[in-house]
C-alpha cells in the first residue's frame, strides 16, 4: 500500500496545466490540490461534451458521465476539507483536448473525443497510486475504468461499429 509519507518522499506530483506530472526538485501537492485538477479536469470534459452534444446522442451520454465523474470528486474534495470551486466556463479555463473536442466539427468530433479520453485516462493511471486515501483511490479507480470504456465505445466508433 503507497504511503503518503513514501509519496512525499519520492517528490509526489505536481499539477501542470491540469495535468500531472513528474514534481519538480521536492515539491509535492497535496491530496486536496490533486483532487482539485481531477475535477477540473471533468469538469472542463463534460463543458466540451456539451458544446458538442448536438453532433452525436454518445456525447450527450458522456456528458452526463463526465458531470457525475465531477460530482464524485467534488465529495472527495469535501472529504478533505475543500469546497468545490467556480465551474469553468469556456476556454481559458479548459485543458487543451478539452477545447479541442468544444470546437470540433462533426467530422472531427469522434477523434477529438478520443484523445480527450485518452488524457483522461492517462492521467487517473497516474493520479489513482497518488492517492494516499484508499476510499478516494477507489472513486478515482472507479473513474478510470469508466474513461476506459469511453474510450473503448469511441474507438470502436472510429473503427465503423
Amino acid at each position: 500500500m503507497l504511503r503518503r509519507r513514501d509519496v512525499l518522499k519520492a517528490g509526489g506530483v505536481a499539477l501542470a496545466g491540469g495535468l500531472l506530472a513528474p514534481a519538480v526538485a521536492g515539491a509535492a501537492i497535496d491530496e486536496g490540490g490533486l483532487l482539485l485538477g481531477l475535477w477540473r479536469r471533468e469538469m472542463g470534459a463534460s463543458l466540451a461534451y456539451d458544446r458538442v452534444a448536438h453532433l452525436d446522442p454518445l456525447f450527450v451520454t458522456l456528458r452526463g458521465h463526465e458531470a457525475d465523474h465531477a460530482a464524485a470528486i467534488a465529495t472527495e474534495l469535501a472529504a478533505v476539507g475543500l469546497g468545490t470551486p467556480r465551474p469553468p466556463q469556456w476556454a481559458s479555463d479548459i485543458d487543451a483536448t478539452a477545447e479541442q473536442l468544444a470546437r470540433a466539427d462533426a467530422k472531427g468530433a469522434i477523434a477529438a473525443a478520443v484523445l480527450l479520453e485518452e488524457d483522461l485516462v492517462a492521467l487517473y493511471r497516474n493520479a489513482v497510486p497518488a492517492l494516499p486515501d484508499a476510499k478516494i483511490a477507489m472513486t478515482a479507480a472507479t473513474i478510470l475504468a469508466s474513461h476506459s470504456q469511453h474510450l473503448l465505445i469511441l474507438r470502436r466508433e472510429t473503427d465503423g461499429g
